[in-house]
């Protein structure tokens, strides 16, 4: 096994930059792991506001005291220009201005005119604000028509405005799979693109340097068979990958501690599949023998294209039909579209995702294929050319 032992020596000089990538997957997955695994609660949103009582009745100081309660006070001063230059930098969220004769006409049930204010057009501060002031004053006026005084009113309404009901914000997958959610369908989701850029960047890079002309040729020499140099090359290649894709899965326990159970058995499964996938694609890149630049080119167009053109990094069902049945000819694709049914983004099947399964190990098998005819081709005049001149030699 001496080809193997040399792969190994190899690959350590390419094992920190392989393992920086790692780390930082890891770290961006336990950030998003750890966002979604809080407790999702709704909370009211306190916006900056400032308020202009022009009024200045009893009636209306009740309005700004109760707007304080759930808002932050800020006080600027009351004009146009430092208005607006406060709301477009963001110091304020609402101005609200509290017009003349407020107190007048709210209890007379006028409705009408009570408020100006300055604010950014259609934004979040102005459906809240409003509904806000809807609620308080219409609260007003049905206890002042039932006969209450205005302060009994403004008690009243104070009181039943601020009853909250506890909201918690639940998602339920399809199919109750709770041991694979869509939250940690991620993890699998981003997981091509890192493999790709790890598994081909030091695997063929490691090839490409066991296929150097001047140890192919001494190789060859050797009495070493093609079809077992070429076998150590392989399973050198295979367990390298599945050393990365074990890292990955470990990783993987550790954010979601019930990865290996239920539906995500075969999220597992998939990723193993993929990364064969992409071991045979790195093997065929490396037959090539590209030099360390375009090696790093082809490795970020065979990473990144995949990533955009299948669904990694944009949805599915963002992109055009023309994208899909350019992408329906990548491994990744079909990694993609068995996650999402396995992740029930959407409908699942266990048919087509064992046929998504089967044309991913198509692309597997068809691209062992490619590179066994390359390094037939490729390889055997240098057998050839060596044996031409040990012939030589010995009439000499």
């Amino acid at each position: 096994m001496q080809v193997f032992k040399a792969m190994f020596k190899v690959m350590r000089s390419r094992l920190p930059s392989a393992l920086i990538g790692i780390v930082c997957f890891f770290a961006i997955s336990a950030i998003i792991a750890n966002a979604s695994t809080k407790e999702n609660k709704f909370e009211a949103s306190r916006l900056n506001v400032c308020i202009f009582d022009e009024d200045d009745t009893a009636e209306s100081h009740a309005l700004a005291d109760f707007i304080k309660k759930s808002n932050d006070i800020v006080e600027i001063e009351n004009d146009r220009d430092i208005i607006i230059d406060s709301i477009y930098y963001k110091r304020i969220d609402y101005a609200l201005i509290i017009n003349k004769g407020y107190a007048e006409k709210i209890k007379a049930g006028d409705t009408a005119d009570l408020f100006g204010s300055y604010h950014l057009s259609d934004s979040f501060s102005v459906v809240y604000m409003g509904q806000v002031l809807d609620e308080y004053v219409n609260s007003v006026k049905a206890y002042l028509s039932m006969g209450k005084t205005f302060d009994e009113a403004v008690a009243s309404a104070e009181v039943a405005l601020s009853q909250n009901a506890e909201v918690n914000m639940f998602r339920a997958d399809n199919a109750g799979n709770s041991h694979f959610s869509v939250d940690f369908a991620g993890y699998f989701q981003y997981m091509p693109y890192i493999l790709v850029s790890i598994i081909i960047s030091v695997v063929s890079l490691v090839l490409v340097t066991m296929n150097k002309k001047d140890i192919r040729y001494r190789t060859n020499c050797s009495c070493m068979k093609e079809s077992s140099y070429t076998f150590q090359l392989f399973l050198g290649s295979f367990l390298f990958v599945f050393v990365i894709w074990l890292m990955f899965m470990i990783g993987g326990m550790i954010l979601n501690k019930e990865v290996y159970t239920g539906r995500a058995w075969y999220a597992v499964l998939n990723s193993f599949i993929f990364a064969v996938v992409v071991g045979t694609m790195a093997v065929l890149v490396a037959s090539f023998e590209p030099k360390d630049n375009v090696l790093n080119l082809i490795t970020q167009v065979l990473g990144l294209g995949m990533s955009f053109f299948c669904g990694i990094f944009i949805p599915v069902e963002v992109l055009s039909d023309k994208v899909l049945s350019v992408a329906r000819f990548l491994p990744a694709y079909w990694y993609v579209r068995a996650n999402n049914m396995i992740a029930d983004i959407t409908q699942f099947s266990l048919n087509e995702v064992m046929q998504c399964y089967l044309i991913q190990l198509g692309f597997a098998a068809a691209m062992v294929i490619i590179t066994l005819l390359v390094r037939k081709v490729k390889y055997s005049g240098a057998a050839i050319g060596t044996a031409v001149k040990k012939a030589a030699a010995a009439e000499h």
